[in-house]
Protein backbone atom coordinates (compact mmCIF):
# COMPACT_ATOMS: atom_id res chain seq x y z
CA UNK A 1 0.00 0.00 0.00
CA UNK A 2 1.17 3.64 -1.01
CA UNK A 3 2.30 5.98 1.92
CA UNK A 4 -0.12 8.71 2.03
CA UNK A 5 -0.39 11.41 3.88
CA UNK A 6 -3.85 12.67 4.85
CA UNK A 7 -3.19 14.66 8.26
CA UNK A 8 0.59 14.71 8.78
CA UNK A 9 0.20 13.08 12.30
CA UNK A 10 1.68 9.21 11.04
CA UNK A 11 -0.74 7.50 13.71
CA UNK A 12 -3.84 9.15 12.25
CA UNK A 13 -2.26 9.02 8.81
CA UNK A 14 -2.11 4.48 9.33
CA UNK A 15 -5.58 4.75 11.07
CA UNK A 16 -6.93 6.50 7.42
CA UNK A 17 -5.06 4.33 5.14
CA UNK A 18 -6.20 1.15 7.07
CA UNK A 19 -9.74 2.20 6.92
CA UNK A 20 -9.78 3.52 3.35
CA UNK A 21 -8.17 -0.01 2.81
CA UNK A 22 -11.31 -2.12 4.89
CA UNK A 23 -13.59 -0.22 2.15
CA UNK A 24 -11.84 -0.53 -0.60
CA UNK A 25 -10.44 2.59 -1.96
CA UNK A 26 -7.06 1.27 -3.01
CA UNK A 27 -8.66 -1.93 -4.67
CA UNK A 28 -7.72 -1.28 -8.75
CA UNK A 29 -10.77 -2.00 -10.92
CA UNK A 30 -9.88 -4.15 -13.66
CA UNK A 31 -10.26 -2.03 -16.56
CA UNK A 32 -13.37 -3.98 -18.99
CA UNK A 33 -11.45 -3.62 -22.24
CA UNK A 34 -13.38 -4.02 -26.21
CA UNK A 35 -12.13 -6.69 -28.33
CA UNK A 36 -10.33 -5.99 -31.44
CA UNK A 37 -13.38 -6.84 -33.46
CA UNK A 38 -15.90 -4.65 -31.71
CA UNK A 39 -13.00 -1.71 -32.32
CA UNK A 40 -13.07 -2.33 -35.37
CA UNK A 41 -16.73 -2.19 -36.28
CA UNK A 42 -16.99 0.92 -34.37
CA UNK A 43 -14.31 2.49 -36.41
CA UNK A 44 -16.26 1.68 -39.92
CA UNK A 45 -19.07 2.65 -38.44
CA UNK A 46 -17.46 5.97 -37.53
CA UNK A 47 -15.80 6.27 -40.92
CA UNK A 48 -18.90 5.32 -42.94
CA UNK A 49 -20.54 7.99 -40.80
CA UNK A 50 -18.22 10.62 -41.80
CA UNK A 51 -17.99 10.13 -45.05
CA UNK A 52 -21.64 10.36 -45.48
CA UNK A 53 -21.69 14.55 -43.54
CA UNK A 54 -18.98 14.81 -45.91
CA UNK A 55 -20.44 14.02 -48.93
CA UNK A 56 -23.82 15.65 -47.45
CA UNK A 57 -21.57 19.03 -47.28
CA UNK A 58 -19.44 18.96 -50.33
CA UNK A 59 -22.70 18.41 -52.25
CA UNK A 60 -25.37 20.24 -51.00
CA UNK A 61 -22.74 22.75 -48.54
CA UNK A 62 -24.56 21.49 -45.47
CA UNK A 63 -25.60 18.55 -43.78
CA UNK A 64 -28.80 17.28 -45.44
CA UNK A 65 -31.74 16.72 -42.49
CA UNK A 66 -29.46 17.39 -40.24
CA UNK A 67 -31.95 19.03 -37.58
CA UNK A 68 -33.72 15.50 -38.06
CA UNK A 69 -30.09 13.64 -37.54
CA UNK A 70 -30.02 15.96 -34.17
CA UNK A 71 -33.41 14.91 -32.73
CA UNK A 72 -32.78 10.99 -33.88
CA UNK A 73 -29.59 11.27 -31.69
CA UNK A 74 -31.22 12.53 -29.26
CA UNK A 75 -34.02 10.07 -28.85
CA UNK A 76 -31.81 7.08 -28.98
CA UNK A 77 -29.35 8.62 -26.31
CA UNK A 78 -32.25 9.98 -23.94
Amino acid sequence: MKNVVFTGVECDDRRIADELQAMGYFDEQGKESKSAFSEMVEAVGNFVTWMRWKGEVGVYGCRVAADHARYMEAKVSA
